[in-house]
């Protein structure tokens, strides 16, 4: 269902009603303006096909119309945040937003894993750059404008004690046994032939979860194991196979990798979390000031900017705004692409305000 109104309509009731949406008129063909920056309607129609292009995400978003709605939100929100980012000397760089999308890839389990995931809701593989650099930009300006709070040396070291399963992480495979007769005499097989754990693992291990995998046990958190295992893992050498017993029976263990975040490091992370709430009340004050100052109007088809929570909602239908698109059809469900052009652009050239019905 696309957001379309009444044919001759559309452009008369923008027009009336744009005193209620915002600080000025939409211009034609514009889903929204920021300030001198116009979000056009075929690129938001654009943005929205692309965005439902995945059936996982058709069948997330039911509901074309909020769904569009949510991507107008997500336009205007960007064009503000590039605006206060400007104007408080925040900036972000190609290296930065790459970083991001890199982090992004790491907890998806790789790139291709990234996109499939993010295709299933709702954005597009080729709108993830711009996503990443929103991402960017509000933790930026978040750290702007919570520079001076103070957090307490005690109330990071315990958030990162909290959370210790996120700055050491080990990666490992093991074969597991019945006794530890078996497990010495697999120890041994591994020593003389380090090349063959994944055989010896797939022969001998109980643990039919990894066995075919050559018992590897994936990047893990510390804590995740039980404790006799934990311990083990991270305390033992790399590349040295050892055994160890826990409740499950005996383990043929090799640590492969240890990835280590310092307190130290993990700092500006930890002081984000601490500051999570302050931070997110003053990232929306200043994009409510932003958009107080540059002017923020959006198109009655498509929603009305609601200044105090600095957001494109819905526009209610009572019987003079344009009404929701309508599930039961009619004309409210014309695609926009089969509007004529003029009724589209309202007759008047893109760079001039639609103009004023005559009384």
């Amino acid at each position: 269902m696309t957001r379309t109104t009444r044919r001759l309509a559309v452009a008369v009731v923008a027009v009336l009603l744009l005193a209620g949406c915002g600080d000025g008129p939409v211009r034609a063909g514009a889903a929204a303006v920021v300030g001198d920056e116009r979000i056009e309607v075929e690129r938001l129609r654009e943005f929205v096909d692309r965005g439902l292009a995945d059936p996982q995400a058709k069948e997330q978003f039911p509901d074309r119309a909020d769904y569009q709605r949510q991507v107008l939100n997500r336009m205007v929100r960007a064009q503000l945040l590039e605006r206060a980012a400007e104007e408080n000397g925040v900036s972000v760089t190609q290296g930065e937003v790459d970083e991001q999308l890199a982090d992004f890839a790491e907890q998806s389990g790789g790139r291709e894993q990234l996109e499939l995931q993010a295709a299933a809701n709702g954005i597009a593989p080729e709108d993830l750059p711009g996503f990443a650099r929103e991402i960017v930009l509000e933790t930026e300006l978040g750290d702007a404008v919570t520079e001076g709070a103070e957090v307490p040396e005690e109330q990071l070291e315990q958030i990162y004690e909290q959370n210790i399963g996120q700055f050491q992480q080990v990666r490992s495979r093991h074969i597991l046994v019945e006794d530890e007769a078996t497990a010495r005499a697999a120890l041994a097989r591994v020593q003389a032939d380090p090349e063959s754990f994944p055989e010896v693992a797939a022969e001998l291990s109980t643990d039919t979860s990894n066995k075919d995998d050559g018992g590897d046990l994936g990047l893990q958190g510390r804590g995740t194991f039980v404790p006799q295992f934990d311990e083990a893992v991270f305390t033992e050498p790399l590349n040295e196979p050892f055994v160890v017993q826990t409740e499950f029976g005996w383990h043929v263990v090799e640590v492969l990798e240890r990835q280590t975040t310092t307190l130290e490091e993990a700092t500006p992370d930890l002081r984000r979390g601490a500051l999570a709430e302050q931070r997110q009340a003053a990232v929306l004050e200043l994009l409510q000031e932003t958009a107080e100052r540059v002017g923020v109007t959006v198109n009655p088809r498509f929603g009305r900017w609601d200044a105090e929570q600095a957001q494109v909602v819905a526009v209610e239908d009572d019987g003079v705004t344009s009404p929701e698109p309508s599930p039961s059809g009619g004309v409210d469900e014309v695609p926009v692409e089969e509007i004529p052009a003029e009724e589209l652009e309202g007759g008047a050239p893109a760079e001039e305000p639609a103009e004023q019905p005559a009384e």
